[in-house]
């Protein structure tokens, strides 16, 4: 029997690679005879980094940069012959400050920008962005900032590229070498919020970021202001793109000022892995994340990897930290099961800090035949 196991990271307690591991020993430990094929997957957000390099013949590159807040910090991201990989919240994430420091009127890609602009000198033709995970609000104003822009008020005077001077600015000043001109950049999103309005950036993401309900409004005004300047320079809609509002508006901020494109991050990491190579080898796919919901089956890893399951006929066993689907959410052709650590955990503490001995044992539970 050939046994995929190709699941996402359980956020905040397995990386991918750790619930393969875990899930593999489980299926090993009843079925010895099963031949196991890890393939740890992502959706362009935070950890995607990880699984690339586990797939594809790339090498670490380190860079000192700065964090979301403009201290320093060795970044890094890594390099093949023909692209290089940045995570943004390698420099700009949200895991890079404490609580009591979270505001994304003061936080800036500076950072990321700062990777991105090394990585456009490499000899490459590509470079993938994965925008996942940031504490910031920016709308790409600081990434751009390290690569030569200045954002000007009414007087004519320079603004720090953060979210709290969105609304001032009213010039966008390119620099005269264009490190990108030659080069494609390639935004992975895993989210389809546009940049403003009720499902927008500031309203849906800037709260977990650290924003109180005035500095929200603050946000959602200056991002308005900002987006429209944006279309102005690029000839080109961004208030209404799909997935524009990523990351803080980096997104829009980028399409509009490099001319970068947006792909959708489950697929682009499931054709760079080459993931269907592996499920058309599989008798049996086993998946899962650490918590199942609605936004699981749309786009996502879980439903992207389903999907690819159907166009192979496979079977698929889902194991998950939380299922929050009810039965008839859960209904697809090539789905056989699902298995949950939090109803055999003591509480959620116990479900994150033991998630691999459960997952050892859900996996000995799964019917493959």
């Amino acid at each position: 029997m050939n046994i995929l196991i190709a699941p996402d990271k359980f956020k905040g307690s397995l990386s991918a690679h750790a619930v393969c591991a875990a899930i593999g020993e489980g299926i090993s430990a009843k079925w010895p005879e099963a031949e196991l094929r890890f393939h740890p997957l992502a959706d362009g957000g935070d950890g995607t980094l990880e699984v690339l390099g586990d797939h594809l013949d790339l090498h670490g590159v380190r860079v000192a940069t700065t964090d979301p807040l403009g201290r320093p910090l060795d970044g890094h991201y890594l390099l093949g012959k023909e692209a290089a990989f940045i995570e943004m919240a390698t420099a700009s994430g949200l895991v890079l400050l404490d609580p009591t420091e979270r505001d994304p009127l003061r936080t800036s890609t500076v950072g990321t920008g700062t990777l991105l602009a090394h990585a456009l000198h490499q000899p490459v033709e590509r470079v993938y962005l994965m925008i996942g995970g940031s504490a910031t609000h920016d709308v790409g104003t600081g990434c751009a900032h390290a690569l030569g822009f200045r954002f000007l008020d009414a007087r004519g005077g320079e603004l720090p590229p953060i979210g709290a001077n969105l609304g001032a600015i009213r010039k966008i000043v390119p620099p005269a070498d264009r490190l990108w001109r030659d080069k494609s950049i390639v935004l992975l999103c895993d989210v389809e919020n546009p940049l403003c309005g009720y499902n927008g950036a500031a309203h849906v993401y800037a709260a977990q970021k650290g924003a109180d309900p005035t500095a929200v409004e603050t946000l959602e005004a200056g991002t308005l202001s900002f987006g429209r300047l944006l279309e102005a320079y690029a000839a080109t809609s961004v208030l209404d793109l799909p997935g524009g509002g990523a990351a803080g508006g980096i997104a829009a901020g980028l399409v509009a000022l490099l001319g970068a494109t947006l792909q959708a991050g489950f697929a682009t990491v499931a054709d760079l892995s080459r993931l269907d190579d592996q499920v058309r080898w599989a008798d049996h796919v086993i998946s899962g994340e650490g918590q199942l919901d609605g936004q699981s089956l749309q786009g996502k890893v879980v439903g992207g990897l389903l999907e690819h399951c159907a166009v192979h006929n496979k079977p698929c066993s889902l194991l998950v930290g939380n299922n929050a689907l009810s039965a008839d959410r859960l209904r697809h052709p090539q789905l056989r099961s699902v298995g949950a650590i939090r109803p055999l955990a003591t509480d959620l503490d116990d479900a994150m800090r033991n998630a691999a001995g459960y997952l050892r044992r859900l996996a000995t539970g799964l019917d493959l035949d």
